[in-house]
């Protein structure tokens, strides 16, 4: 006999399509577990292959390809479920088929106790095998669906699913079976006598009968077929209340039930041979009720397999059951993958058991918050399952409950009435044909021929039966969201049986996936039974609908609505919807909008009602709204319809009857219109029959700058009109500044180059009130690029201040700056006295005016940094700044008493506003020519000091335009040139051997001038600044003092300098622009440079050697909104 064999590892499975021969050799296949283990050895048996069961019974038929299929799916289940023990051989179970309308399962019992498959897949020995095998499986011919299989927690087809089949079937031959030995046969009519064997497997051990005594060998069993003769030892079972109990089983129920109930006498009055071998929890796979919507294990199920001694992981497969009935309770269990020794989860990580669960809800009256989060990515996953009554579940914020494996529920409700969903949570099906939210009795798993089940509904062989109490409601009253919850398949599903009342999309709700139902029953007076679907229903702190309409309710949703049976209700806020939808009814209530695009199809008897408003959007699917159905908009109704800047418009498309009244509202969209826009049109709305007509005609405009006006033309024709005051901007302005480029956009706007029309339309749809105008003048206006002006005044300071300090130092003073003579030449005669030629010595103790021989020449450096603040004046934005760089020279004397030097210098300066979002540096390259004398005079030494120095910037700056609506980031770079030409004259007064005083008056003239340049933008906020130059001159009054000392073993020279500084000529810098799209120019005023300031200068200079010096200094400028603070350190080293 030739086998083949196959490794099976997926639960749907690809055979040769020899398999469909009407003859074949036997078939092997092998079922691993996931870890690639042999769990079972399949061997397929057809006609001819010799008896495979038990006796010499044999296949009458061959297995087709899908039974094959189903099959070994079913195997597979049981495969995830039980870990096989080491040293293991695979238990190899016969299949065969025949024609009967019946399918079984058989394993006989092993030395152990438990059936002959149990003990190979647990190492123990299985005794004697029949044909080859521990156990055997008959398919019969059922009427089994031929579909693939698809892994669901509920049956997929009406007709018998045979995986589900196999199964319940392998799960007797795994050992839920009764060893109980019958006089005659249970099968025939008439009382027999009943009683346990003297050897009990598993399963027998742990019933227990009505009273809860414990099944023994050698017991009689009483029952109410049975002839119940009198006895020692009873196992009473008249009652029919028998159980299996043990220690999992025990841990699952939770005191709900004592055990996992079990029959003599099936639901419909015939025995259930053999007895007590089959799991009557409600509706289960395992049972023999006629009725069954599971298609695995339940929890407590397969805790009866742990206590029959296999070895299993019960967390991987089920997070938590709730078997009781009344109980409140917060479930903090979650549901994740298990580590490898199956002890314990692993927090956030996906689990993927095949139907694994993570809430199993199967009592009634209960109240469940599902805290902890669960989440699986097996396929037929589900997140949480509820069957029972009244129950209700809560999932509260921050709860994720993830189903993402294909045919994956977030949430499922399948079985009951009455029950209700709070989802404040996150909840997700992402898989294929994921359901985020599933309602749902699903098939019978023994077909809907024999018993179909569903809200309202009851048949028994496809005709009417009576109504069981349990399902005479809807499966869900009402459905309350206000978290997420998201679908790839749907994000709502009601099935053909699975009806809910009234479901309340709330605010905080985010809805991605369709809403669907199918079903469409009626009620004893033939209405149809609808669902109301309602958005913008006010929630509570619990996020329970209260039943009022939320005005600030705003949501967006893509996905479909279709249901027959589904009465869509607006009943406050916004809600655009696009999409196509397939509704019994639409209505929108007084207060509430119903925006987008879309089509709603709607039944025969129902009608879209506008009490509210409804818009059509401008943007997709023809920009319209279409009803295929009758409309009445009633007094308090409005349609608001749009139109863009290019004459594109939005409207309703009604086919079939419009009933008008109330108002038609035309409003503009956000764009540029130009002076005298205009736009007129007959298809605001279009219907088969028209009936009435509007009562209002008006625009919902509301813009700082444009006025609308909407009139009637007569007929179904309305116009719309807008225009612009003539100061429709610079009325907004708030100083001088904002005003000027308010009124070039006055001049402009109505006819603006396209490279403006962004700005211009970001106002015109601004705030109503103008309060973004007046943000957005001030920082359009160029006063940045006139304060930076300033910005170069203040800082020509420090090329002045190095050239007096240098001059200063080379006639033997202290300079008032950390100055360095980097270098004299051989020639030079220092003053009388002095041995060393320190940085900032004075002239030895002497009555007499010093004398000096200038012969020689000197290089010299100084390195300054600063930091300024200037103060905005309510029409520039204040501005901080700041300065770093060093300035160099070189000198020689020149004719009899001067000295004649050049300079250079490079700084790096920064600056920014706050107000204005403005912000840029500066490059400064430094050039100048400096000279100086001094003449000795009988009381003391009058001293000339001068230079020119001429300044290159190269410029960055940026600014950044923001307002509501609109943002634009600006650059530009630039040059600039500083000129200055100085004097100053000061008269020294020697006070004793140490200290000079020295009053000076200095002069200053400073031109800035910068060049044209155009900024670089996207949205129109861009501007081209012209060449400006200002012209200031500088006097400042002072006094210059010094003093010599010993600090420790250190000459020491202190320094200061105070003085008073005015500014003549132009004071308020000035920068003049237009927009670069294209308009008038405009001028800005920057910042003052401080009209009136003190200087304040002072520094110490340490003598730490014959030929270096270590110098420090402060200098601060004062007054006028002027904050200048300054430092310079310098290091000295003379060769």
């Amino acid at each position: 006999m030739k086998t083949k064999t196959k490794t099976v590892t997926a639960i749907v499975l690809a055979v040769s399509a020899s398999l469909g021969s009407p003859s074949r050799a036997i078939e092997t296949f092998d079922v691993t577990d996931t870890n690639g283990v042999t769990f079972m050895r399949t061997q397929i048996f057809g006609p001819g292959d010799g008896p495979y069961w038990e006796g010499d019974g044999a296949s009458t038929r061959n297995l087709q390809k899908s039974e094959i299929d189903h099959s070994l799916a079913g195997i597979q289940y049981w495969a995830e479920i039980i870990k096989v023990m080491p040293g293991h051989a695979p238990a190899i179970v016969n299949f065969g088929g025949n024609s009967e309308k019946n399918a079984s399962a058989y394993s006989g019992m092993s030395p152990g106790g438990g059936t002959k498959v149990q003990a190979a897949l647990m190492g123990q020995d299985p005794g004697e095998l029949h044909h080859g095998a521990h156990g055997m499986v008959t398919i019969g011919l059922m009427g089994f669906s031929s579909e693939a299989y698809i892994p669901s927690q509920l049956p997929t087809t009406p007709e018998i699913g045979l995986t589900p089949v196999v199964i319940h079937e392998l799960g007797h031959a795994h050992g839920m079976l009764s060893t109980i030995n019958y006089e005659p046969s249970p099968y025939f009519p008439g009382p027999i006598s009943t009683y346990f064997p003297e050897k009990i497997n598993a399963w027998t051990e742990h019933l227990r009968d009505d009273n809860g005594k414990q099944a023994k060998p050698g017991q009689t069993i009483y029952c109410s077929v049975c002839t119940n003769l009198p006895a020692d030892d009873v196992f009473d079972l008249r009652r029919d209340r028998g159980y299996f109990a043990g220690k999992h089983v025990s841990e699952v129920l939770a005191g709900a039930m004592p055990g996992i109930p079990v029959r003599v006498m099936s639901e419909d009055g015939r025995r259930d041979a053999p007895f007590v071998s089959h799991s009557e929890l409600k509706n289960s796979l395992m049972s023999h009720q006629g009725y069954r919507n599971y298609t695995a294990l339940m929890e407590a199920e397969i805790a009866a397999f742990q206590d029959m001694g296999y070895s299993i992981d019960r967390r991987n497969h089920f997070g938590y059951s709730i078997y009781g009935n009344g109980q409140t309770l917060v479930n903090d269990n979650p549901f994740f993958a298990r580590n490898a020794d199956g002890t314990a989860y692993l927090p956030n990580t996906y689990n993927t058991a095949t139907l694994g669960l993570g809430l199993h809800v199967y009592g009634s009256g209960n109240t469940v918050v599902q805290r902890a989060d669960l989440l699986s990515r097996g396929a037929g996953g589900a997140g949480i399952r509820v069957d029972g009554e009244n129950n209700q579940v809560i999932i509260p914020p921050g709860t994720r409950v993830y189903a993402d494996g294909a045919y994956g529920r977030g949430v499922m409700f399948a079985y009951g009435k009455d029950h209700t969903f709070t989802q404040r949570g996150d909840v997700q099906a992402l898989g294929e044909h994921g359901i985020a939210a599933s309602f749902d009795f699903g098939n019978n798993a023994m077909g809907n021929d024999l018993e179909y089940r569903g809200s309202y509904i009851r048949t028994i062989g496809n005709n009417a039966a009576p109504m069981l109490n349990e399902i005479d409601g809807p499966l869900v009253s009402k459905f309350d969201l206000t978290g997420r919850l998201t679908g790839r398949h749907a994000a709502m599903y009601m099935s053909n049986n699975g009806y809910v009342s009234e479901i309340n999309v709330m605010r905080g709700a985010m809805l991605s996936g369709d809403i669907l139902s199918d079903y469409a029953q009626l009620d004893e007076n033939g209405t149809p039974r609808l669902t109301k679907l309602t958005f913008g229903m006010m929630p509570d702190a619990n996020g329970h609908s209260t039943q009022e309409p939320d005005g600030s309710f705003a949501t967006r949703y893509e996905g479909n609505i279709v249901g027959r049976n589904l009465s869509l209700q607006l009943s406050g806020g916004d809600t655009l919807l696009t999409g196509n939808h397939e509704v019994y009814d639409a209505t929108v209530a007084q207060g509430a909008t119903l925006s987008g695009n879309g089509s709603y199809l709607l039944s025969t008897d129902g009608r879209f009602t506008n009490s509210g408003a409804v818009a059509p959007l401008i943007g997709r699917l023809d920009n319209s709204i279409t009803v295929d159905g009758d409309y009445l908009q009633t007094s308090t109704g409005r349609l608001q319809v749009a139109v863009n800047d290019s004459g594109a418009f939005s409207r309703l498309v009604v086919n079939g009857n419009a009933t008008l009244d109330g108002t038609l509202t035309i409003t503009p969209q956000r764009g540029w219109y130009g002076s005298g826009f205009s736009f007129s049109s007959n298809q605001w709305l279009n219907a088969t029959n028209l009936t009435g007509s509007f009562a209002n005609v008006t625009t919902s405009l509301q813009s700082p700058t444009l006025l609308a006006s909407a009139t009637a033309e007569g007929g179904n024709t309305y116009a719309l009109t807008l225009s612009r005051p003539s100061d429709a901007y610079s009325r907004y302005g708030a100083d001088a500044n904002s005003r000027k480029v308010g009124a070039a956009l006055d001049q402009v706007a109505g006819n603006a180059a396209s490279g403006l029309h962004p700005l211009v339309a970001a106002l015109d749809f601004s705030s109503p009130d103008g309060t973004a105008v007046t943000s957005a003048l001030r920082q359009l206006s160029p006063s940045i690029y006139a304060s930076e002006q300033g910005r170069r005044i203040n800082d020509s300071f420090y090329a002045r201040s190095a050239v007096y300090d240098r001059l200063e130092q080379a006639f033997g003073g202290a300079p008032s700056s950390a100055m360095a003579a980097i270098g004299y030449g051989s020639e030079q005669k220092r003053p009388a006295g002095d041995s060393v030629p320190a940085i900032g010595a004075i002239a030895a103790a002497s009555s007499d005016p010093p004398s000096y021989d200038l012969q020689g020449y000197a290089a010299w450096a100084s390195a300054f940094g600063g930091w300024t603040t200037q103060s905005g004046d309510g029409n520039a934005a204040s501005t901080r700044s700041s300065i770093s760089g060093f300035m160099t020279g070189i000198d020689r004397p020149v004719f009899e008493d001067w000295r004649f030097g050049v300079l250079a210098g490079y700084s790096r300066s920064t600056f920014k506003t706050g107000a204005a979002s403005s912000s840029g540096r500066s490059d400064n390259y430094t050039f100048g020519t400096y000279a100086g004398t001094e003449w000795i005079l009988p009381e003391g030494t009058l001293a000339f000091r001068s230079g020119i120095a001429y300044t290159w910037h190269d410029l960055e700056m940026s600014r950044n335009v923001r307002f509501p609506g609109f943002n634009d980031n600006l650059i530009s770079d630039h040059d600039a040139g500083t000129s200055q030409i100085f004097g100053e004259l000061g008269y020294k007064v020697h006070l004793g051997k140490s200290s000079v005083i020295e009053p000076y008056a200095n002069l200053a003239h400073v031109r800035v001038a910068a060049d044209a340049f155009y900024e670089r933008g996207l949205n129109g906020a861009a501007l081209d600044v012209c060449a400006d130059t200002m012209d200031t001159t500088l006097s400042t009054l002072g006094v210059y003092a010094t003093t010599r000392f010993q600090l420790g073993h250190i000459a020491t020279t202190a320094r200061a300098d105070v003085g008073w500084r005015h500014a003549l000529g132009d004071i308020i810098p000035l920068s003049t622009a237009s927009f670069a799209a294209g308009s008038g120019a405009f001028a800005a005023s920057g910042v003052s440079i401080g009209k009136d300031v003190a200087l304040v200068e002072s520094g110490l200079d340490f003598q730490l050697s014959s030929n270096s010096t270590l110098g420090i200094a402060y200098q601060g400028q004062f007054g006028s909104g002027l904050t200048q603070n300054g430092l310079n350190a310098t290091f000295n080293v003379k060769f």
